[in-house]
């Protein structure tokens, strides 16, 4: 059966993070992802080593594509460009405000060429504004757009970023998101559009109640220390050194049972029986239970509570994570073939579709692999292939 995508092309003029797993993501639903590069201008994420033996942060971040070189500052290479729009359902870049435009590529001239191809933008602060031509990068936008300011231990501590490049991840499903929310309007409504989304706007969707309540009430969460959260939302270190979450509510409805487990009596009664007695002492709550999570390893008391049928997972670390049967059962972790046909485990698709489920089929494509393939397949011959790279079309490596 055809996957959700198939058919639709995608011309794919992004780099880095945000603007590339955007579209890796439709590709794995089928979507024919045509990655544009030049030898000038290679994705800056093919020249990172992370991973071990590959590069796993480009292979995550294409996989499913197909590679073609296009000198977009050659006009040779831009007549293959706009002969490509022709063919395409959707352009997509996540370049800094103001490089299309200097390259003559906008909504206005796409449209020109193909009135049904939609462009698609992913930048840092938005396409409107004072600052719409400023660059960004993950950790920028993590810091303006507030995250940091609520992430760490305490206000006496530093604003901490997430240990991954959150905003560029999360700035990449929004702007998939769109994507596919634009294709659905030009199949049922006949129109294409302009597609804006930003690493900004992204980091503010997903602490959207939170910016919300700061602005109608006036107060300010700030961060927190580990004796400030309240004991049934809270992390704990066992006696190995492991942590584990306690992350249930409503919260006096489970103590008694959490308080069996940890074997404390004191702590079920006064003055620690409810919530708000609790809060009222959150320091000193917190310091028995430490004591008391001390007394087994983590793994010891994750069996304990889920007996109980308890809110509470294990904080585990990546490798954990790659050896997890839950994820593998849902195909969160997948064996996707090399080159060679040797198979890697990486991170699949978390959207299951009973009848059209995503599939990542190939890794990330080498440098320019698919050039003369999309060009023949677009309606060029192959006399034009020749003519356009003896122009310098295709660039030329230095």
């Amino acid at each position: 059966m055809p996957l959700p995508l198939e058919g639709f092309r995608i011309l794919d003029l992004s780099i880095w993070q945000q603007g590339t797993y955007a579209t890796a993501m439709l590709a794995d639903m089928g979507a024919d992802v045509i990655k544009i590069e030049s030898h000038a201008n290679p994705d800056p994420g093919r020249g990172l080593q992370q991973g071990g033996p590959r590069n796993a942060y480009f292979n995550t971040l294409n996989r499913g594509k197909r590679s073609i070189l296009i000198d977009m500052k050659n006009p040779a290479g831009m007549e293959v460009f706009w002969r490509l729009v022709k063919t395409a359902d959707v352009f997509h870049n996540n370049m800094r405000g103001g490089v299309m435009e200097r390259l003559g590529v906008t909504f206005e001239t796409i449209q020109e060429h193909n009135p049904n191809c939609i462009y698609s933008s992913a930048t840092g602060w938005g396409h409107l504004g004072p600052e719409r031509h400023k660059g960004a990068m993950d950790l920028l936008a993590q810091a303006r757009g507030g995250f940091m300011s609520v992430t760490g231990e305490g206000e006496d501590g530093p604003p901490t970023p997430a240990g991954f490049p959150q905003a560029d991840h999360v700035g990449a499903m929004v702007s998939g998101y769109s994507i596919v929310l634009a294709l659905l309007a030009r199949e049922r409504h006949g129109i294409a559009q302009e597609v804006n989304t930003s690493l900004y706007g992204s980091q503010m969707l997903i602490q959207s109640y939170n910016i919300t309540g700061a602005m109608w009430s006036g107060n300010l969460i700030g961060r927190r220390t580990h004796d400030q959260r309240p004991p049934t939302w809270n992390h704990f270190k066992a006696g190995d050194g492991k942590w584990f979450m306690v992350g249930f509510l409503p919260a006096d409805k489970w103590w008694p049972q959490f308080c069996d487990v940890l074997g404390s009596e004191e702590l079920k009664k006064d003055p620690y029986r409810t919530g708000a007695q609790r809060l009222e002492r959150l320091a000193d709550v917190t310091a028995k239970m430490d004591a008391i999570f001390a007394t087994k390893t983590r793994d010891e008391w994750i069996a304990l509570f889920h007996a109980q049928d308890l809110l509470v997972q294990p904080v585990m670390d990546y490798l954990e994570i790659g050896k997890d049967p839950q994820a593998w059962a849902n195909d969160y972790i997948v064996e996707v073939p090399d080159e060679n046909g040797k198979k890697w485990p990486m991170v699949g698709s978390p959207v299951h579709l009973s009848k059209t489920p995503a599939q990542i089929t190939k890794q990330a494509p080498e440098f320019g692999q698919h050039t003369e393939e999309v060009l023949l397949e677009s309606g060029f011959t192959w006399e034009e292939v020749e003519a356009y790279r003896a122009k310098g079309a295709f660039g030329a490596a230095s």
